[in-house]
Parts: structure tokens; sequence; C-alpha cells
């Protein structure tokens, strides 16, 4: 019969001595861990002990615990690096698989020296797999929290195993008490913490207390008049509703009787009969028109606020739609000695557009213009093109806008109080909600005092894309798209 496996072997004196020794060195390692303040005082003096009969070239503890993961290293005197390095990879790839890692590279730790250098061991030959055990730290089925790993000189038989096991179960227990043990100091420290806190919270309670009994009663009326406020906000509203309704459709009808039965008036009256008559019919059919056009300014904006704006897009030369605003705008300008030009650029796109809308946007600007501009001043229209939009410019010589008044010159019923002009504060909304519907944009640049410029873009035609994708140029993101 051949010699029996070193686990069945016959316990002899030197096994038996070997075994009481590890005893007594498991005894005075629970009490050390009994006491446990930290790593550095009580596992150092443990490795110390185990090292007296388990020869240690390296031991690593990864411990993970208040939001990091810490690895300690103790080495022998001598270790060489390269060596040294291929330990902690063995021992982090091993902390990975325990944990459920997905790589050891996804592992992040911290890394410090142990404090005591353990005394310098040969290697002994043998299975290199055999030198290296990986215990983890587990208490009471709980995750792993942690891990240790021995090297030793030479291999590790089953009482070695053994003795090294019941070590890190000890050692996992005192490392969880410690880490119960800090959490509590943490959360004594942050009662007290917010103890403190609370009392000056109190103390300063007790003062606004006071302070909000007096003005309780401020409150509550102030809640009363925002409550009075807001149902009078709706019900201007809801007035603001009707209003509108009756404007579109109570008030037009009964307008265009007048401009019929005016002209009806002005023609039939013979020439000797006249006498003051025609100016009196020019003032009923100037007024009659210009609450027309309030009227149509207020659906206009009902409609934008709506998304209902109703653009009938047809392509049109951007040049035509300036020359009918010129003449449209000859005898106001005329009656005010302004200087009305048209600078209109050579081999324009066409614009896919609602030509009446776009009218209506210039006639805004320009009718402002005029309106701004002193006698002999000058207002001047351009349109040019930009690539893949056209852009209409209407520039006068005014007493310009300040800055700060720029910036809300497209806010609905908004008015400046430097206004020199009366209107309802729509035009230039309007005129913004026509230009967004083409894909275009509107702005404002001036200086006070240096007159105003406003500029509109339109996007080129469908023709003028075509072209540029066949070439190569790129096309914008604002590119119009037809209805």
């Amino acid at each position: 019969m051949g010699p029996l496996p070193p686990d069945k072997e016959p316990r002899t004196g030197t096994t038996l001595k070997q075994a009481d020794l590890r005893l007594a060195q498991l005894y005075e390692i629970s009490k050390l861990f009994a006491s446990f303040a930290n790593v550095q005082q009580t596992f150092d003096t443990a490795l110390g002990i185990v090292n007296e009969t388990l020869p240690l070239r390296s031991a690593i503890l990864i411990e993970a615990g208040e939001g990091r993961t810490e690895m300690i290293v103790w080495t022998s005197e001598g270790q060489d690096a390269e060596q040294l390095r291929a330990v902690k990879q063995h021992v982090v790839a091993a902390y990975a698989y325990l944990i459920g890692a997905s790589s050891p590279d996804s592992v992040e730790l911290s890394e410090r020296a142990g404090r005591t250098t353990l005394p310098p061991q040969p290697v002994i030959e043998g299975d290199l797999a055999r030198r290296f055990v990986v215990i983890p730290l587990v208490v009471a089925r709980r995750p792993p929290f942690g891990a240790l790993q021995l090297e030793v000189a030479g291999p590790l038989d089953k009482p070695d195993l053994m003795f090294v096991n019941a070590m890190v179960n000890q050692l996992s227990i005192a490392l969880d008490r410690d880490h119960v043990r800090r959490r509590d100091v943490m959360r004594r420290e942050d009662a007290e913490a917010g103890r403190g806190k609370a009392e000056v919270r109190g103390a300063t309670a007790e003062k606004g207390r006071a302070i909000a009994e007096d003005l309780r009663e401020k409150y509550e009326a102030l809640a009363a008049e925002n409550a009075r406020l807001y149902a009078e906000a709706q019900q201007a509203v809801r007035v603001r509703e009707q209003i509108l309704a009756i404007v579109s459709h109570d008030l037009k009808n009964p307008l265009n009787t007048i401009l019929m039965a005016t002209s009806l008036l002005e023609k039939g009256v013979p020439d000797e009969e006249r006498g003051g008559l025609p100016r009196t019919v020019g003032r009923i059919q100037r007024a009659a028109y210009r609450m027309l056009r309030l009227i149509g300014d207020l659906l206009d904006f009902a409609s934008i606020q709506a998304g209902r704006l109703a653009i009938k897009r047809e392509l049109q030369e951007p040049g035509s739609i300036i020359q009918e605003t010129l003449v449209s705008f000859e005898s106001a300008a005329q009656e005010k000695n302004l200087g009305l030009t048209a600078n209109v650029e050579d081999g324009l796109p066409k614009v896919y557009c609602d030509r009446d809308r776009l009218l209506q946007v210039l006639s805004n600007l320009v009718g402002n213009a005029t309106k701004i501009t002193a006698e002999g001043g000058h207002v001047s229209l351009r349109v040019e093109d930009r690539g893949h939009e056209v852009l209409f410019t209407v520039s006068d010589d005014g007493p310009g806008i300040s800055k700060e008044d720029t910036k809300h010159l497209f806010e609905r019923y908004w008015r400046s109080g430097e206004a020199q002009y009366k209107g309802t504060g729509l035009g230039l909304a309007i005129a913004q909600g026509i230009v967004s519907a083409h894909g275009g944009r509107i702005w404002a640049e001036s200086d006070l005092g240096r007159g105003a410029t406003f500029f509109f873009t339109v996007p080129a035609s469908d023709d003028r894309r075509q072209t540029a994708r066949r070439s190569g140029e790129p096309v914008p993101s604002t590119a119009f798209r037809k209805a």
C-alpha cells in the first residue's frame, strides 16, 4: 500500500504540537480582533502571529466600506517589484470575480502600504497556485465586502487552509463590527450637529414666529387681494374674447356698409351742390378704412396665437413686391416731403410666398418708418439674394430706437414710452408671425438718434434649392417646405 495523502496521515507528535500552536495563535488573534481598533494597529499584529507558523511573502487586504474600496499591501523584504505586480493582479482579479464585476479594470481601488514589512522568505519550489489563498470577507450571508490574499513561501496544506480560514472569519466579524461602530459614531456626530442646528433654528423660528404672527393678517389680506386680482384677470380675458368676437363678426359688416354708402354719396351729388361734402366723405372713408385695418390686425393676431394663420403660397418676384409697396406709399411720402427709394438686386431668385401677407409685413414696416421720420427725411427699401434666402430691408433716418426698446419691439401690445404715433402695438408682432409662418426671420438694428433698419428673410424658391443640391452646396436647416 502506498503512503497516505497528507490530510489522511496519522497525527504525529509534531503535527499535534503544530495544531496546539495554531490554536493558541487563533486564541491570541481572537483577543486582538475582540478589541479591534483599526487595521494598522490590529491586523499588523495578527499578521506577525500568523507568520510565526506560516511564512508569508505577502498579504493583501481589500476592504469596501463608507463609499470607498481600499487595498492594503504588506510585502516581505527584498520582494521583486514585478512579482509584487503579479500578486496584486491576482487578488484584484479574484475580488472582481467575487463581487460579480465585469472585469478587474472596472474595480476602483485606492492603495496603501501596510505599516509592517514582513521578514524575507525564500521561495520553496512547488505548485505556484498552492502558494496563494484568497478568502472573501463575508458575514451572515451578506455579499462580500472585501477579500484577504496570503502568499506563502511554500505550498499550503489542509491544516494551513483551515487555520487561515478561521483567522479570516474572525477578521470579517471584527471589520463588520468596526464598520457598524464607525457608522454609529458618524450618525451620532451628525445627530449632534443636527441638534445644534435645530436649536439655532428653533431660536430663530421663535423670533420669526412673533414676526410671522404680526404679518399673518397682512398675508391673508394679500392672498385675498391676489385672488380678487386673479378673478378680475380671468374676467378680463373673457371680456377680451367677447370683444374680439364682436369686432370680428358684428363690426365689419356695418363698416363695409358705411364705405359703400360714402362711395355712392360721393358719386351721386352734383358738383354744384357738393360744397364741403367731399372732404367730409373722405374723413368718413379714412376712419372706416382705419377701423377695418384694426379689425384685421386683431383677427390676424388671434389667428397667429391659435396657430391658424392662413398662408397661400405662390411663386413671386421679390422685386415686384417691393415696387408695389413703393407705389402704395408714394402719396404718404409726398405729404411729408420724404424721399422714398427702393434698391432691387439683379438676378434675384423667386420666393414661394403669400404675396398679400408679405405686402402686409412691408406695409407695416414702411408705414411705421414714414410716421416716425421727420419731414424731408428718407426711407429706403432693399431686397437682395442671400444664398438660400432673400433678405428684405426697410431703413429710415428717423430718431432711432434705444437698445432696451429694441428687445421688446416684437412683443404683443408693447409700445415704447417714446412712441410718437398711436397704434395697437400688434403690427410688429403680426409681422413676426407672418415671417415665421414662411420659415423666415425678422429683426431690427438701431442706434438711438441714427435711424432704424428692419430686416426679414424669406426662403428662396425650391428651384434655387434644387440647384444648390445638384451643385453640392449645403441647404440650411431652415429650408422651406411646401405646405
